[in-house]
């Protein structure tokens, strides 16, 4: 019988290789042997996420959160997971949350920033993208591009690839930084 660490790790490999349905079978076989690990339960909400199905997602993360209410990674991946259910009020509660605990998380600004502006907010969106410019500026390990959360549903590659370029053009207007790269790139005639 492998114990609760192998089967977990078993998990991930199935995750790693995008085979949801076997990595939440064995994330789950590692919680029944040990329920009181906040980062199984966040593991597997996340293939629950990915597997498209959002309530579990949240069932999970709520159960993640109650063991760790300290941590603001569970409220940012929570609020997450109400946005993509629809839930707004709640997900911007819960990166208001994460944002207390850790004033400092440039994405969770980012992430409340677009909330906002969903909602028409548009001066409280721009302040938030302020600030998590400031502070994705001011971090010299910051390397995650803040970009609006995708769709879960399945892509194609080149579905992917407009995306991706979706992204960065909404990142070039959201971002004075990077609408001055922006200009800077077209005014040297489209040249790095």
């Amino acid at each position: 019988m492998l114990d609760k660490i192998n089967v977990f790790q078993r998990g991930k490999e199935a995750y790693d290789k995008e085979r949801y349905a076997e990595a939440i079978k064995h994330f789950s076989e590692a919680i029944e042997m040990d329920n009181t690990n906040a980062d199984w339960y966040s593991t597997r909400a996340v293939a629950f996420f990915h597997n498209s199905d959002l309530p579990a997602s949240l069932q999970d993360m709520n159960t993640a959160q109650s063991l760790e209410p300290k941590n603001p990674y569970r409220y940012s991946s929570r609020a997450y997971i109400r946005d993509a259910m629809g839930d707004i009020q709640g997900a911007i509660e819960d990166y208001q949350i994460a944002i207390s605990l850790d004033p400092e998380d440039a994405v969770a600004h980012n992430n409340l920033g677009l909330l906002e502006e969903k909602l028409g907010h548009q001066s409280k969106a721009n302040s938030l993208f302020a600030l998590a410019d400031k502070l994705a500026e001011d971090d010299p390990n910051f390397n995650i591009s803040l970009e609006k959360p995708t769709n879960i549903q399945k892509e194609t590659e080149a579905e992917r690839k407009a995306q991706s370029l979706s992204g960065e053009m909404v990142k070039v207007f959201k971002s004075r930084k990077a609408f001055k790269e922006f200009l800077s790139f077209i005014g040297k005639g489209f040249k790095a």
